[in-house]
């Protein structure tokens, strides 16, 4: 090593984590075999980690390592300055970062690359007591082999720009980092609630959605690189640091944390998203014709479809507005029939059988605009309580299924368009069951996802 290349030493060794290499190395062993990934579990290569002091943040923050893609060999870190407050990305000038387990190269070549863009700069200072990205290293140096970092600090900066920065040198061997925690110094019971609308704005992808955390940019860039490379995020531990270490916390002033994944679901839609515009069209071109013969009294189209999927079983429902206003929906959940034949039956059925409307008349068929929502197979969302339901419930993207002996009622994903809190969701669809409102807080709750398309 020559003499001027730079090593960063740690600034929060002893403080944040042990500064003994045995103690540290114990200690993230520990936090990691309590996270217990299961080794079949998809590995990710992007990944929102918390960066507090071990004994509140680690146990979360090592969830998500433990499903990290154990290939990498770069890994681009970005987290927020507390410190310097500056205008674009800050790169590092150094050579090496060093931990008590040891010093990890700089990838210099992805460094003079993003140097070379205006909104990349070196900001004197910025990293010499920043703890954001040096507590998330110890985590690395556990899980991956050799391997070089990218270690990078979000200013004020568009997440969009600074996204399309990144995305180049995100190939299969390279992991992503936001270093973020989330509500900070509030009461237990409304940081959980704060912390929860953030969770819910990065597992919808929702880019312009709640957020609140140190973090914010660097969780809306990987939200954004996700985005382009089609993943979805998957929430594996939420908690505060009263709930980690209560013994060290006040419930009245709590800091929240989150560890999330970001993972390609392949059958998370069963190919639905797929839906070409052709099969769409003819998909939409058979309820519109399927509405107008029912509606002046003919037989309904008999339709084969020579398009193989069309003929395949999928839950399906129609929905009829008519000026903006819903004017007819009834659909089935299950995948209990091809899909051509569903959107024949349903486009009768909510023409004319809709128990909240009149029939459907023929003067009224100019006016109506039709959609059609297919739907995944339902599956049960496990949940240890109305919390923990609350955490795990994706807004804009779950259709949500209530049961409770023998009532049962159902809102499609594009109700939280009307009912984007999600406990008047829940309580709106308890009562569509004809359940007390309160009562989505111990009745079974299913989910699925939809892909809509309309005339």
């Amino acid at each position: 090593m020559s003499a001027n290349e730079k090593i960063r030493k740690p600034a929060v060794a002893g403080q944040f984590y042990p500064a003994s290499p045995k103690a540290l190395r114990e200690d993230i062993e520990k936090y990691l075999a309590a996270a217990k990934a299961d080794a079949s579990a998809q590995r990710s290569n992007i990944i929102i980690a918390p960066h507090a002091g071990y004994v509140f943040s680690a146990p979360v923050a090592a969830k998500a390592y433990a499903r990290v893609n154990k290939k990498a060999k770069t890994v681009i870190l970005i987290g927020p300055p507390h410190r310097k407050w500056f205008n674009g990305i800050h790169v590092t000038d150094a050579a090496f970062y060093e931990t008590p387990l040891g010093k990890v190269e700089v990838n210099r070549e992805i460094i003079k690359k993003l140097s070379a863009n205006p909104l990349c700069l070196n900001v004197q200072g910025a990293e010499e007591l920043e703890h954001c990205l040096e507590v998330q290293l110890p985590f690395l140096q556990a899980v991956l082999d050799k391997f070089t970092i990218v270690p990078l600090l979000a200013g004020k900066v568009g997440a969009k720009a600074a996204a399309e920065i990144l995305l180049p040198f995100m190939d299969d061997s390279t992991l992503l980092v936001a270093s973020s925690d989330l509500s900070h110094y509030l009461p237990q019971q409304q940081a959980r609630e704060t912390d929860d609308e953030t969770i819910s704005t990065i597992l919808s992808g929702k880019a312009d959605g709640f957020m609140d955390g140190c973090g914010e940019t660097a969780m809306r860039i990987v939200m954004e690189i996700a985005a382009k490379k089609g993943l979805t995020a998957e929430l594996l531990d939420a908690r505060t640091s009263y709930e980690t270490a209560p013994q060290h916390c006040d419930a009245e002033r709590v800091v929240g944390y989150a560890g999330i994944i970001f993972i390609k679901k392949d059958n998370a839609m069963e190919n639905t998203e797929e839906f070409t515009p052709q099969e769409k069209k003819y998909l939409l071109d058979l309820a519109r014709q399927t509405l107008e013969t029912a509606v002046n009294g003919k037989e309904k189209p008999s339709a084969k479809p020579d398009i193989p999927r069309l003929a395949q079983n999928y839950g399906c429902f129609v929905t009829l507005n008519a000026l903006g206003h819903l004017r007819g929906c009834i659909g089935n959940i299950e995948p209990i029939k091809p899909l051509y034949s569903s959107v024949i039956d349903n486009t009768v059925n909510a023409a004319f059988y809709d128990p909240r409307f009149n029939k459907v008349k023929a003067a009224e068929l100019g006016d109506i605009k039709i959609e059609i929502s297919v739907l995944t197979k339902p599956e049960p969302l496990e949940n240890k309580s109305p919390d923990d339901l609350l955490v795990k419930l994706i807004p804009f993207e779950h259709g949500v299924i209530l049961k409770s002996g023998a009532r049962q009622s159902t809102f499609l994903p594009q109700v939280w368009e009307q009912l984007p809190d999600k406990v008047i969701f829940l309580e709106h669809l308890a009562m569509k069951a004809g359940m007390e409102k309160n009562e989505w807080k111990r009745a079974e709750v299913w989910v699925y996802r939809a892909v809509h398309f309309s005339e």
